[in-house]
């Protein structure tokens, strides 16, 4: 991270990284995302959630390997291992699709990372990173956030508010495709309706550390841990999981 990077993130608890992926890439991805998408449509019994709000297709890096590889891409891995450490490791992935015109948020105000009886506002637990497949703009929704609310003290009480944009001080993040955005687990953050006449799409990937557990449901298949492991790539293996619990860490070269 540069400098700026580095205090805005440690301040405001999330990062924007305009341009992560190039036209290239983004086109790719955008195929690659609805290749993956049209098989999930037409086979219910693939995981996901399935509702009026949200669209969401769990596991993407099992249906392309374009989908796999931005879980290491150059622009922006490099920022989530400064942020979570060494022995950064994946804890899920999903691509989400809010269909146009929502009656209303399909993820009110809420933290990601929650252990009862351990306040942790100093430590990284996880960060999570949305890659931008369309525009997205006030209309569009997107996720809010409360800045710096990752440093906020143990049981600090948010307003209650009915529509999520009313939240006192709260950032709503835009940006264009091929953008992506990053931001600690612990912030305060929620999904805004969309109230636009496009679907959003984003793709997200979410992580921790090596001695955390993996979400239930986004444990890598076998099929796709054998070909990360054949591949020797340190940084792959560890990501998906394979390695000691609690000696396992990246070295500096990798």
């Amino acid at each position: 991270m540069t400098d700026e990077q580095k205090i805005t993130f440690e301040a405001q608890g999330f990062l924007t990284i305009p341009n992560a992926l190039s036209s290239e890439e983004l086109r790719n991805v955008r195929e690659a995302a609805e290749r993956a998408y049209r098989k999930w449509i037409s086979d219910p019994s693939l995981p996901g959630g399935r509702g009026e709000t949200l669209e969401q297709v769990q596991c993407p890096i099992e249906y392309d390997d374009v989908l796999l590889r931005l879980l290491w891409h150059p622009n922006v891995f490099p920022l989530v291992r400064h942020a979570v450490g060494d022995d950064v490791m994946m804890i899920d992935n999903d691509m989400f699709v809010t269909p146009p015109n929502t009656k209303h948020t399909h993820a009110h105000w809420h933290h990601d990372v929650g252990m009862p009886g351990v306040y942790h506002p100093m430590s990284v637990m996880m960060v999570k990173v949305f890659f931008l497949l369309t525009d997205v703009n006030e209309n569009s929704g997107g996720t809010a956030m409360v800045p710096g609310s990752h440093r906020f003290p143990e049981g600090f009480q948010f307003p209650t508010v009915e529509d999520p944009r009313a939240m006192p001080a709260a950032v709503q993040m835009t940006g264009k495709a091929g953008a992506a955005y990053m931001f600690n687990g612990r912030i305060y953050h929620c999904a805004v309706k969309n109230e636009s006449d496009a679907p959003r799409k984003v793709l997200i990937y979410n992580y921790g550390h090596f001695w955390m557990k993996m979400w239930s449901g986004y444990e890598p298949s076998a099929e796709l841990l054998n070909r990360v492991e054949q591949s020797g790539d340190p940084v792959q293996m560890q990501l998906l999981g394979i390695g000691d619990a609690y000696g396992q860490r990246l070295a500096a070269t990798a």
